[in-house]
């Protein structure tokens, strides 16, 4: 019984996490300093949730493949809907959410159908690379921090646009913000494409089985 109570939990973090999502884009559609600001800080509630819910799951010993896809289902709304709105108000380039969009579908197919094989969510990669980029805790910490640090400089830009005005030392600060966020969704969008590309590499086996024989 108590397990279960902690498996509901874990799950229940995963939802509101998620749901926290549409609530922060409403808060940054709002020309509004202090709604913005509110909408950062929630930003850090969804980083902390992130990690509270395997954190959870991992305490009391009560991952399985169904709550591997719940948590990745939670991260590709909260990833996706945050880049397209980022991208819609011009913070970052249109090509960022569209690759991600477009890896997150080709990888949940091939994540789903590990599924049908029972599967986990990581346990697909053996190989060395596989397991120190995409399967190894720092190496999803680092993916996490990355997003995050798009996410919450977006999100600054956005709030401090709102109170410029004429302020040129703000103006200038932002333009640089802007370029940092620039160059960190770069090197996310590659680390990302990367990723991917080991997640095909390892489950070729599994996919020539299912598509090929």
């Amino acid at each position: 019984m108590k397990m279960l109570i902690f498996k509901n939990m874990a799950n229940l973090v995963v939802f509101v996490r998620t749901a926290l999502i549409f609530l922060i884009i409403y808060l940054l559609s709002i020309n509004s300093l202090v709604l913005r600001l509110a909408s950062l800080m929630l930003l850090l509630v969804v980083a902390f949730l992130d990690w509270a819910d395997g954190y959870i799951a991992r305490a009391y010993n009560i991952t399985s493949n169904l709550g591997g896809l719940l948590d990745t289902l939670g991260d590709r709304i909260t990833e996706n809907l945050l880049l397209i709105f980022f991208a819609y108000a011009r913070i970052i380039p249109l090509f960022v959410p569209l690759v991600f969009v477009t890896r997150s579908f080709l990888a949940d197919f091939i994540r789903y159908q590990l599924f049908c094989a029972d599967i986990g969510t990581f346990s697909i990669h053996k190989s060395k690379l596989g397991l120190l980029f995409v399967a190894s805790r720092p190496s999803r910490l680092l993916y996490l921090v990355f997003k995050m640090i798009i996410f919450f400089l977006a999100g600054l830009i956005l709030t401090i646009e709102s109170t410029m005005n004429s302020n040129f030392d703000l103006s200038v600060f932002s333009v640089n913000l802007r370029h940092v966020v620039f160059y960190v969704s770069i090197f996310v969008v590659l680390f990302n494409i990367f990723r991917f590309a080991l997640l095909i590499y390892d489950s070729r086996l599994i996919l020539k089985e299912k598509f090929f024989n």
